[in-house]
C-alpha cells in the first residue's frame, strides 16, 4: 500500500478488482494525471468479491472528487462476446458513482469469462499494436487468449492456480509444501510426465504425498513437483492455443515462472509482460476512449 500527496492534482483514477492467489481478493488504484501515474493505493486480503463500496474507497484514499475507470466489476456492464477487438469497447458509465467501468469479455463454447484479464490483454495490445499470437494470463485462473489482427479471437481458461492454491492449503499436501524454494529439474520432469500422459496427474500428485512423508523430497521439490504436474496438465489442453505461436505471458514473477519455463522446455517464443503495467496501460487507453467520445 503506498500514497503520495502528488494525487492531488490527479485528473482522474484508474482502479482493478479482481482475484489473488491464495490471498483472496484485492483492489488497486492509480491516481493519474493524464497518462502519468502520481500514486497509488492497494487493499488486499479481502474475503469477498470487491465491489462499488471498495471502488469508492480507493477513490477517497487517492484523489477524492475525480472520475475513474474500473476493471473487473461484477456489478458492471455485460460482458461483450468475442470475437471482440479490445481497442473499440467502450467503458460504461455507473449511475452509483462517478465513474465508467469496462466490460469483460465471454465465450459461449466453450464457456468462459474474463473480467480485470480483459483489460490487461487490452493494455498490451495498446503498447504492442499488430501483435499477433497467443497471450496467457496466469493466475487464479489462466486465460489463453488467440489475438488475430487485433483482436480477441477465442479463450481458454483453466482453474490451476486456484487448484494449487486448495492443495498447498487444504489438502494432505499441505505439510510437504510449506515453505519456499524451487528445483528445476524436478519442475520439468514432472511437466513432461503430464503433458505428455495426461492421465498421471492423480498419481503424480500422490508420490508427492508419500515422498513428503518418507522424507525424500524437500519443500521446493515437492513445490516444483506440483507445479510442473499442474502445469504440463494445463499445456496439454491448451496445446492448440500455443503450439506453433509465440506467446506473451502477463503476470507476477512467481505467477509467469512456470509457464516460462513449461513453454521455452516446448520452444515457444515466449515473452513475459509486467502484469500491473498492462492493467494500467489498458485502463488507460480506455481514459483516451472515454475522453474522445465525451
Amino acid at each position: 500500500m503506498a500514497m503520495n500527496p502528488a494525487s492531488d492534482n490527479a485528473s482522474w483514477c484508474a482502479i482493478e478488482l479482481s482475484p489473488h492467489a491464495g490471498r483472496g481478493w484485492a483492489a488497486r488504484g492509480w491516481a493519474m494525471q493524464g497518462d502519468t501515474m502520481k500514486a497509488t493505493h492497494q487493499i488486499e486480503s479481502l474475503s469477498a468479491r470487491p465491489g462499488i463500496a471498495v471502488a469508492k474507497e480507493l477513490v477517497q484514499a487517492l484523489c477524492p472528487g475525480v472520475p475513474a475507470v474500473i476493471c473487473g466489476l461484477a456489478e458492471g456492464p455485460e460482458p461483450i462476446a468475442v470475437p471482440a477487438k479490445p481497442a473499440s469497447i467502450l467503458p460504461v458509465p455507473l449511475e452509483q458513482m462517478q465513474a465508467h467501468a469496462l466490460p469483460g469479455l465471454r465465450q459461449d463454447t466453450p464457456p468462459g469469462l474474463m473480467r480485470a484479464g480483459a483489460v490487461r490483454v487490452a493494455g498490451f495490445l495498446a503498447l504492442n499494436p499488430g501483435w499477433d499470437g497467443v497471450i496467457c494470463l496466469p493466475g487464479p485462473v489462466t486465460h489463453w487468449v488467440q489475438i488475430s489482427a487485433d483482436e480477441v479471437v477465442s479463450f481458454l481458461s483453466a482453474l490451476t492456480g486456484e487448484i494449487a492454491t486448495a492443495l498447498a492449503t487444504a489438502s494432505s499436501l499441505r505439510p510437504a509444501l510449506e515453505g519456499d524454494g524451487w528445483d528445476s529439474t524436478e519442475f520439468s520432469a514432472a511437466l513432461d510426465s503430464v503433458l505428455s500422459r495426461p492421465e498421471r496427474l492423480a498419481t503424480g500428485l500422490a508420490t508427492i504425498q508419500t515422498g513428503a512423508e518418507l522424507g525424500t523430497l524437500r519443500p521446493g521439490q515437492a513445490r516444483a513437483q506440483l507445479f510442473g504436474l499442474l502445469t504440463g496438465a494445463e499445456l496439454a489442453a491448451a496445446r492448440p492455443y500455443w503450439l506453433g505461436q509465440q506467446v506473451a505471458l502477463i503476470g507476477t514473477e512467481t505467477e509467469a515462472r512456470p509457464y516460462a519455463e513449461a513453454l521455452q522446455r516446448q520452444g515457444v517464443p515466449t515473452t513475459i509482460a509486467n502484469e500491473a503495467r498492462m492493467t494500467l496501460a489498458g485502463l488507460t487507453a480506455a481514459w483516451r476512449r472515454i475522453k474522445h467520445t465525451g
